[in-house]
């Protein structure tokens, strides 16, 4: 019974960090320090419905502006909107050009107890580890399933024996979810606030009014033929991607090949355009990549993800696992005992 639980409790944990944002609970972390001390980069928190904002509640809102979502603290809180500032800021986010955060933009607020937020240390370190080796600590969960029946086989009956599908059943659905928070998870994101102003300055963190801005960034890309990337991009647009080498240099491979490696990860070389701007302020762009498992056909999948990068990874995740589900309901039978044959012949030889 403990062994369940602590499975179940396990799954609804995937589940709940695996939630969008969106969601009025779930489980997220913080990516800066803009809430340090009370977050630290990669601290995790747990949010809960917002219900009414007051005053001094952390909350976590929708910004038009940097195209994300952002947890901050509530310093006001009027009939026009909500002011916030992230802890660590040194003004509030109004100050910086954003405008007044609005009740329908705020998705939830932290849980707290006492003073502070209930906050779970590094939770987007572990996370990172997690989704490097996630096909470990499935295996190493379905072996612990498998054993567990098992050794619970030693105990049964011999009318009550363990049947295949007592585990296949559970580490289906435990790869299931473990996959499904896997590829949500994996999504890379990169984001960047440039200044708009009316006169040129050397800075790399500005652009001037009427003049568009080109730039090179280098990502670590999945080139797969099992895996299909989406790149959706916000205030810039892709110009090209470049494969790179070990040494820096770009290379070229014909198309009809496939890469040595079944899943290659390497540097790509990022092409991007920033339009130009017509008015001075801030401009927020931002960059996120997901690599999905490519089960359908690009379009398909591309337009799931305009859904919701959620519905794409159930969606995606599904189709991998259930004809691996399908070949073993057709080709087993599910009521096959795990173990005990060799048992009932020893106990029909010593009948006789």
């Amino acid at each position: 019974m403990i062994q369940k639980a602590g499975i179940v409790v396990f799954l609804l944990l995937v589940v709940a960090i695996a939630a969008p944002a969106a969601s009025p609970a779930g489980i997220s972390y913080v990516s800066s320090d803009s809430m340090s001390p009370t977050l630290d980069t990669n601290d995790g928190y747990v949010q809960v419905p917002s219900g009414i904002v007051e005053r001094g509640d952390i909350i976590t809102f929708y910004s038009e502006e940097r195209e994300s979502y952002v947890t901050h603290r509530a310093m006001q809180v009027t009939p026009d909107g909500i002011v916030t500032k992230g802890d660590g800021n040194p003004s509030t986010d109004q100050a910086a050009g954003y405008p007044l955060v609005q009740q329908s933009d705020v998705s939830g607020k932290l849980l707290t107890v006492g003073d502070g937020p209930v906050v779970i240390p590094q939770l987007g370190t572990a996370l990172g580890a997690i989704t490097d080796y996630w096909y470990l600590i499935v295996a190493a969960l379905g072996a612990y399933l498998l054993t567990a029946g098992l050794r619970s086989d030693r105990r049964r009956s011999r009318e009550n024996l363990l049947r295949s599908r007592q585990v296949v059943l559970p580490v289906t659905v435990l790869v299931i979810v473990a996959g499904v928070a896997f590829v949500s998870l994996g999504g890379f994101q990169q984001t960047q606030v440039y200044t708009v102003t009316d006169e040129p300055t050397n800075s790399s963190a500005t652009l001037t009014v009427g003049e568009p801005r080109t730039e090179t960034l280098t990502l670590e890309l999945t080139a797969s033929p099992l895996a299909h990337v989406v790149t959706e991009t916000d205030g810039m647009e892709v110009v090209n991607i470049t494969p790179t080498d070990a040494s820096g240099g770009a290379v070229t491979s014909p198309s009809n090949r496939l890469p040595q490696e079944l899943f290659d990860t390497s540097e790509q070389t990022v092409d991007i355009r920033i339009p130009s701007q017509q008015t001075a302020g801030p401009h927020p762009t931002s960059i996120r990549i997901v690599t999905y498992p490519a089960v359908l056909p690009g379009g398909i999948i591309n337009a799931l993800h305009g859904v919701h990068p959620f519905v794409a990874a159930v969606t995606t995740v599904l189709l991998s696992i259930a004809p691996l589900y399908l070949l073993y309901w057709l080709l087993t039978d599910p009521t096959t005992p795990l173990r005990g044959t060799r048992r009932r012949l020893m106990r029909k030889l010593g009948d006789r």
